[in-house]
């Protein structure tokens, strides 16, 4: 079937063969920008339409084509709505290298509309998500919070707004799990300096705070009040634009009368300072509600930790011990208890360092953190960490300072390990290689292959001659740290 793309058809369903619209007249293209073959719509409203294409010239890869219409008359204001399209674009061409934000693949204008490309994210929306499994959990919550978070502090670094979070615009990924933030809503940024004119107000009814729906002004404290209603409606299963069609904002004061399974106070108070009406009374940014989320963590004791998971493996010196038991309150992936200090890793590129006396966050990582190792000759100086950015990197604890970067992996870093004398770094990859690389330097020395699967853990031995490395494909290899060569394999599991 084609599809006509004059935004105003009724019947835009049409059948192969024909050149112009059956219904309206409009000349059919096979191919926007004859590249870009339109198999369906997936969506519509007031300022344009989605579907889903297949890309030409990707081995017919499918991706999403929104179709976008400014609501201007004239020639200035349509060459004012074309500039605002190109600066919006790049702006999603910044955001796209987010792992958890879809990446732009083109922007054009054809036909006197203007066209968005971006890549197609597989999976349910936690709108699905609530309606096939029900109310979520406080704990899915708190992952909910954690994993997004990290997402707004990067769009918000990036002076862009989203200004429609909901869960039909958080989709869990299929083939990880992670939630994707999307629909970054070209058109509304757009229409940002006619609103007043037009009297059209962006976001969705319920979720949006009354600054940008009364004002038409939005601010990073805007988004965070639309994820605490986003918390809400997962929480209740009640739609918060049904609380708003009856009583305005007046809602989010009572809101704890919704709630029907019990919570625990951290989670009320979080989401209370999220659901303020007034802005100034709100987190102002997502690393306020970060370090809030942090403060909630109760005093670790040695009681809570258990042998290291397999999955985490992590080498550290005997005054070490590494945990993957988490409180219940936030979803930590690892613990690393060294002296008085602690260390964890969070969802999103994060890295906690807790004290008695202070917590420090190191931020760089655009992926989930998964692994941390600690030089046993320095414990105060150097940290390294691998994340699912395919990046290595170190840091100096002391400062809290990032010290370099280690590139050269195509793949997520599962593992990395430090020598004992402090200047090698080991790291192991879902690339199904191991790489050794100068800490002082940052170069790579070697790489290692041989594993016919990820690497999912890496140690060097006390004298610092060996490396072993645990992988999927059910083995142990060992290696001779200064060749590189393998000494040999361990098979049993």
């Amino acid at each position: 079937m084609s599809y006509c793309l004059n935004l105003s058809c009724m019947k835009p369903l049409n059948p192969n063969g024909i050149n112009f619209c059956q219904s309206c007249g409009t000349r059919l293209l096979p191919r926007l920008r004859n590249r870009y073959h339109i198999i369906q719509p997936l969506g519509g409203g007031g300022f344009g339409r989605t579907f889903l294409a297949e890309d030409e010239d990707k081995l017919k890869e499918h991706c999403v084509v929104k179709q976008l219409a400014p609501q201007v008359q004239g020639s200035t204001a349509l060459h004012k709505a074309t500039e605002l399209f190109q600066e919006e674009a790049r702006r999603l061409q910044q955001l796209g290298e987010h792992p958890q934000i879809p990446t732009l693949y083109a922007y054009f204008e054809q036909d006197n509309y203007l066209y968005l490309v971006q890549q197609l994210i597989k999976g349910q929306t936690l709108g699905q998500e609530l309606r096939q499994q029900g109310i979520f959990s406080e704990d899915k919550i708190w992952e909910v919070l954690s994993e997004l978070l990290p997402v707004l502090k990067f769009v918000h670094e990036h002076q862009v707004i989203h200004r429609d979070i909901k869960p039909e615009n958080i989709i869990r990924r299929q083939s990880d799990c992670k939630l994707v933030l999307i629909d970054f809503g070209v058109a509304k940024q757009l229409t940002t300096n006619s609103l007043d004119n037009t009297g059209t107000s962006i976001g969705s009814y319920g979720y949006a705070p009354i600054e940008q729906m009364k004002l038409r002004r939005a601010y990073a404290a805007s988004d965070l009040f639309s994820l605490g209603v986003t918390c809400f409606h997962l929480l209740t299963r009640i739609n918060p634009s049904e609380l708003w069609a009856e009583e305005g904002y007046g809602w989010v004061t009572h809101w704890q009368q919704h709630v029907r399974l019990p919570i625990s106070a951290s989670i009320k108070n979080v989401l209370g300072k999220l659901l303020q009406k007034n802005i100034e009374e709100r987190y102002q940014s997502a690393d306020e509600v970060l370090l809030d989320l942090d403060s909630s963590l109760q005093p670790l004791s040695m009681d809570q930790y258990r042998p290291p998971s397999a999955l985490l493996a992590t080498v550290a010196p005997p005054s070490a011990l590494l945990a993957t038991v988490a409180p219940p309150k936030i979803q930590w992936k690892s613990k690393l208890l060294v002296g008085g200090a602690v260390v964890l890793l969070g969802l999103g590129g994060y890295i906690y360092l807790r004290s008695l006396a202070s917590i420090t966050t190191l931020t760089g990582h655009l992926g989930e953190v998964n692994s941390l190792a600690m030089n046993s000759n320095s414990l105060t100086n150097n940290l390294a960490s691998g994340s699912d950015d395919k990046t290595v990197k170190i840091w100096n604890i002391e400062s809290g300072h990032e010290i370099r970067t280690l590139t050269g992996h195509s793949d997520w870093v599962y593992a990395v390990a430090i020598s004992p004398d402090g200047k090698t770094v080991v790291s192991g990859s879902k690339d199904k290689t191991i790489k050794v690389w100068n800490l002082n330097t940052g170069k790579e020395s070697r790489t290692l292959n041989g594993h016919k699967d990820f690497v999912n853990s890496v140690a060097i031995s006390p004298d610092g001659e060996t490396i072993v490395s645990g992988s999927y494909d059910k083995t142990i290899k060992v290696w001779n740290l200064n060749t590189g060569k393998e000494i040999s394999t361990i098979t049993g599991h």
